[in-house]
């Protein structure tokens, strides 16, 4: 989990470092599971989508119930234009874990980035009543009724962004601010 805030706010370096402590915890305790996981996420870091996916397709055998698996190897089919298999993807892990907020804000962002701006809303919504905090899904919620030009949801949504990224993460607080701003000329 900390894993995947580093990614999402863009703590690359801290999370080749963590990738690196796990990897060497793994290979001691002779847990392949947990070696195939973060070698894949060492692949994804590095964008060697395809060897990523080879090494969470072996961790998958091992743990086929793994929500995080499920999420980066949709993650990693759609960095690779392959869409169809990102949501297939996400649709078989969502059936595993049907309380995965990471697999619905996700599978949102996808959405989002194919122009499906209501389905990603709802989407952002099952990821939010899932986890209340989660950051991610406030943002792209707003960004998604941006899209679909609901001014007065976005300017909300961003606002709700904004109180809860305070003190968190600078780039996205002073992102969030000037979209904030834009909006309010808008209304």
């Amino acid at each position: 989990m900390l894993l995947d805030r580093d990614i999402t706010f863009f703590h690359f370096n801290r999370a080749k470092r963590r990738i690196i402590k796990c990897l060497e915890v793994a290979k001691k305790t002779n847990n392949d599971f947990y070696l195939f996981y973060f070698l894949a996420q060492k692949y994804i870091l590095d964008e060697k989508y395809f060897l990523a996916i080879k090494y969470l397709d072996k961790a998958l055998f091992i743990n086929e119930n793994d929500e995080f698996i499920y999420n980066d190897k949709a993650l990693c089919f759609a960095d690779l234009g392959k869409y169809k298999e990102a949501l297939e993807c996400f649709d078989r892990g969502i059936k595993k874990a049907r309380d995965s907020s990471l697999l619905y804000h996700n599978k949102g962002w996808l959405f989002n980035l194919l122009g499906r701006h209501k389905e990603a809303i709802l989407c952002f919504k099952k990821a939010l009543e899932l986890d209340k905090q989660r950051l991610e899904s406030l943002y792209s919620m707003a960004d998604s009724y941006e899209k679909i030009n609901d001014i007065e949801n976005a300017y909300k949504y961003f606002k709700k962004t904004l109180v809860k990224l305070k003190g968190k993460c600078s780039f996205m607080y002073n992102k969030t601010k000037r979209r904030l701003k834009k909006l309010k000329s808008l209304i």
